[in-house]
């Protein structure tokens, strides 16, 4: 037994002041679902299963009750195929379905399957919960029906905005991708930013990206209707300031001027920053966003990076006060983005200055001038405040002086962290106490592997305000199940589309002979 589950477990219990597992104390790991519930009441007995016959559904919000009958139908024909069971509709709710948009309550008892949601969001997080609790019926040699434990659960989340930052790198195919955006969802996040280093295929600039480009318009569609089905909203993202090269900067490629040195005036020499004193780097830049933003649906946000920028040493950009140059491109491109009706985000390092003894253990790379960003920016900027607690990714803070700095001067503010696993869940709460906006969860180079799986379990878990089921020893039976799902979902044949990494073993694994 995981002996480490079975204290959150506890925990969980002494929180909501209800009998966890009901008489199935002595085997927590029999349940299959990540996050948890936010326990405000959760009683699940998986040794008394409940057959998957029939789906009763209630929504209260009445605008959206068709589209969720309509909405449950669908997907539990596709997951259950000949097998599945029927949805029909309910004119009562549970007694314990919370108060919430995203709010939903389960009740499976010898009456049957009861599904209670305020609006097709919930219903959604009520379907991929009873998904992955769901089993087949036992004792034969093929599937012929399936079973669900004898529960209890009033369910909502701890934040509004749970998100994934997903970066398409020249080595990441598509197929990853929708993956990682699939199992976003069925991890009850609800927000995906993608970020594409040089595999966005533009129209209008056809030579802003690889030759290999793989996110032409298709693609970036059917990952967004994708994504809206299953209660994700994709977010574009495009480097506004540093990090150009669209490439990993151990790397030192860049995506244009490693093959056309002619577009050299819109970089900074050496092609780490944008130009900001070019006027033609001002007019693709909105060309960019105006193209990415229309690709994706004209989502409410757009992501505008901005971290880890490095002085000018371009000769236009050296004649000004580089900090205010900058402070006025942000802004402006801020505006810009408003008037296409979107929120701006960016990450928060060069608001801070890197000299200021207030951020002495935190991330900051701004000077005093790129600093005053944080008093004229509009105060709609959702500002992403990446701490990945350097030196220790073990440690766990209880506080995070610069997200109440930005949440007190008025912004939106996102906690970002990486894989500072431990600490994902006191950075949720601290957000929630600070009326902060949300979470968003950063893979960067690392969507493979454990750091992937962690990423998600802790990250989805934080987001939803619950203790994360803790690493099996072997086998992470509740997270390779999800996967599964999400392969099946996708119809994969291809055995590198399935688990953690492409192949069994990492050719590096091998020797050299």
């Amino acid at each position: 037994m995981n002996l480490s589950l079975k204290k959150a477990i506890f925990a969980f219990a002494v929180a909501s002041a209800s009998s966890l597992f009901g008489g199935n104390e002595i085997n927590p790991d029999a349940i299959e679902l990540s996050p948890l519930p936010k326990p405000e009441k959760m009683q699940i007995d998986s040794d008394r299963p409940v057959s998957l016959d029939e789906v009763s559904l209630y929504v209260s919000k009445t605008s959206e009750a068709k589209d969720g009958i309509e909405w449950l139908s669908t997907h539990i024909k596709e997951w259950y195929g000949d097998l599945a069971p029927k949805v029909l509709p309910s004119s009562s709710a549970l007694k314990n379905l919370p108060e919430g948009e995203e709010a939903y309550a389960i009740c499976t008892d010898k009456n049957g399957v009861k599904i209670s949601a305020n609006s097709l969001k919930g219903v959604r997080w009520a379907a991929y919960s009873l998904r992955l609790m769901a089993t087949a019926k036992r004792g034969t040699f093929k599937t012929v029906g399936y079973q669900v434990p004898t529960m209890e659960i009033s369910d909502k989340p701890l934040l509004e905005f749970r998100g994934v930052h997903l970066c398409i790198i020249d080595t990441i195919r598509i197929t990853q991708i929708e993956r990682a955006i699939r199992l976003a969802a069925m991890m009850k996040f609800n927000y995906v930013v993608l970020e594409p280093w040089g595999m966005y295929k533009s129209s209008r600039n056809p030579w802003w990206s690889w030759h290999n480009a793989t996110l032409d318009k298709e693609t970036i569609r059917r990952l967004v209707a994708i994504g809206k089905d299953l209660g994700v909203t994709l977010i574009p993202q495009i480097n506004m300031f540093g990090h150009a090269t669209c490439a990993r900067g151990v790397s030192q490629k860049h995506f244009v001027l490693d093959f056309y040195p002619e577009y050299e005036p819109l970089f900074e020499p050496g092609g780490w920053n944008w130009c900001l004193t070019n006027s033609e780097t001002q007019r693709i830049l909105r060309e960019l966003i105006a193209e990415m933003h229309e690709d994706f649906g004209n989502p409410p946000f757009f992501h505008i990076g901005c971290d880890e920028a490095q002085p000018p040493t371009c000769a236009e950009c050296r004649k000004v006060p580089y900090g205010k140059l900058v402070c006025k491109h942000i802004t402006d491109i801020a505006e810009f983005i408003k008037s296409r009706g979107a929120q701006t985000m960016m990450w928060h390092d060069m608001l801070l200055e890197k000299d200021d003894p207030r951020w002495k253990e935190f991330v900051k790379y701004g000077s005093k001038e790129t600093a005053t960003l944080a008093e004229t920016l509009p105060r709609d900027v959702v500002i992403c405040d990446w701490q990945y607690s350097y030196g220790n990714m073990n440690e766990v803070r209880k506080d995070w002086p610069t997200i109440k700095y930005f949440s007190d001067k008025g912004f939106p503010v996102c906690a970002a962290p990486w894989r500072n696993f431990n600490t994902m869940g006191p950075m949720a709460r601290y957000v929630s106490k600070v009326g902060g906006f949300g979470m968003l969860l950063t893979t960067w180079n690392h969507l493979r592997g454990s750091d992937w799986r962690n990423m998600y379990v802790y990250g989805s878990a934080a987001a939803w305000g619950t203790d994360p089921v803790k690493v099996a020893p072997l086998y992470d039976t509740h997270f390779a199940l999800a996967m599964r799902y999400v392969g099946l979902d996708m119809k994969v044949t291809d055995r590198r589309d399935t688990g953690l990494y492409d192949y069994e073993v990492s050719p590096g694994w091998w020797p050299l002979w």
